[in-house]
């Protein structure tokens, strides 16, 4: 991965160019940096794994496409930081040292940029927004796993209780939502005018009281939208304490745990449609 230039033939094979460093190169360019601040020496390496950092960083971005220039930089950054701290005297190549600072830097911007509100960067957060990311990929890839066992996985993960993780994976998977925003539909009052305002004589609870209601209210109307045994699912699964497994429910319609989870799905897509009829998300009731 250190190379600046991949050069193919017949098709898949690759080569090596003039640009990949060799053992000895490597060394004695780190070594050039750390004893003696030979800048180009440092620059020379950071341009050998260009590659390796810009391979980082389109692998972590969300989405297709190339890589985006700030996720570059960051791992270019990565790169800079590895080579100062990189000990080649333990016998490795730097590119399986540099890969993690590289990642490690993206990765850290990434979680500082998602918001417009700077989130916490603890330890515990990010090792919850690398924990949620695993078991989300489990929950896909698991049509049997529904979001209750997700959560007591990842509370198990944490060493925490449900009551953390649920806010910890707020903190790290929640949304922005606009001010501006309305409420209960287009009609409704934005979240601007439910503020607390400190001289007022209202106190907050009231204002908490009025928003909660006007959303419940939009939320049973978009249930009632839905066909009755999806809509009796996604209450069941979502909203009865404690919630209804898929093979419980299985059992009860008579189908498959894996048809339930179809239901359920088709079921919040509905949800979801008749939500943004109201310029509202499902993320609006969290």
């Amino acid at each position: 991965m250190n190379k600046p230039v991949t050069n193919l033939i017949h098709g898949a094979r690759r080569v090596r160019s003039s640009g990949m460093l060799s053992a000895e190169k490597e060394r004695a360019l780190i070594c050039a940096w750390q004893a003696y601040g030979d800048r180009r020496a440092r620059d020379y390496l950071i341009h050998a794994f260009a590659p390796l950092a810009a391979s980082v960083a389109k692998r972590l971005k969300l989405g297709a496409g190339e890589a985006d220039p700030d996720l570059m930089q960051q791992a270019q950054i990565g790169l800079m930081k590895a080579a100062d701290r990189f000990d080649p005297d333990r016998g490795f190549r730097f590119s399986t040292y540099a890969v993690w600072w590289a990642r490690a830097e993206v990765q850290d911007f990434m979680r500082a940029n998602t918001s417009a509100v700077r989130r916490p960067n603890s330890a515990l957060t990010r090792a919850a927004a690398a924990q949620i990311a695993a078991i989300d990929a489990e929950v896909a890839a698991d049509p049997g796993m529904d979001q209750a066992v997700a959560d007591m996985k990842l509370a198990d993960a944490l060493g925490v209780d449900l009551q953390q993780a649920a806010s910890l994976r707020e903190q790290v998977t929640g949304v922005d939502i606009s001010l501006n925003a309305h409420v209960q539909g287009s009609d409704g009052m934005d979240r601007m005018a439910l503020l607390a305002d400190p001289s007022s004589i209202d106190g907050p609870a009231a204002l908490r009281k009025l928003e909660t209601a006007g959303l419940r209210k939009v939320l049973a109307a978009a249930l009632n939208t839905l066909p009755d045994r999806e809509r009796d699912i996604i209450i069941a699964t979502q909203v009865t304490d404690p919630p209804a497994t898929l093979q419980d429910l299985g059992t009860r319609y008579g189908i498959s745990r894996e048809r339930v989870r179809q239901l359920r799905e088709r079921g919040f897509e509905r949800l979801r449609a008749a939500l943004r009829q109201r310029d509202l998300g499902l993320e609006s009731f969290l």
